[in-house]
């Protein structure tokens, strides 16, 4: 918010506020009943605040689960490069997928099985 948005705010705010001392204190009353009512809400309502923090929790265990798999996502490798030891850790969309390298692969497995034939030389620049 610019500087001046808030000069503003704090200006209207002010405005609005009482000038007489009787109008004044009972506005101070009233913030001060308004405050500690709903301080003391969970003390009048034990079970709604109980079952409030059950979906309080549920909703924040969604929420990092979304933004781990929304970083992950973003932070992806998308050209398919091998996972070095660097790069290896557990993905967070498929939980149950062991992406630590295992290293049974011999070279020669990597290798293909068979060549076809060399492709034919072009002229080589001749015309």
């Amino acid at each position: 918010m610019s500087l001046l948005k808030l000069g503003i705010l704090i200006a209207v705010v002010v405005a609005v506020l009482p000038a007489d001392r009787e109008q004044q204190a009972a506005l101070y009353d009233k913030a001060a009943t308004a405050v500690h009512w709903t301080a003391t809400f969970c003390d009048r309502n034990g079970t709604t605040c109980d079952q409030a923090g059950v979906i309080w929790s549920a909703f924040v265990e969604k929420a990092k689960f979304g933004a781990a798999m929304a970083y992950e996502l973003v932070t992806k490798d998308s050209e398919g490069a091998p996972a070095t030891a660097q790069t290896v850790r557990y993905n967070v969309i498929e939980p149950g997928v062991d992406l630590t390298p295992r290293g049974t692969l011999r070279a020669e497995d990597l290798e293909p099985v068979w060549r076809g034939a060399m492709p034919a030389q072009p002229n080589s620049g001749r015309i």
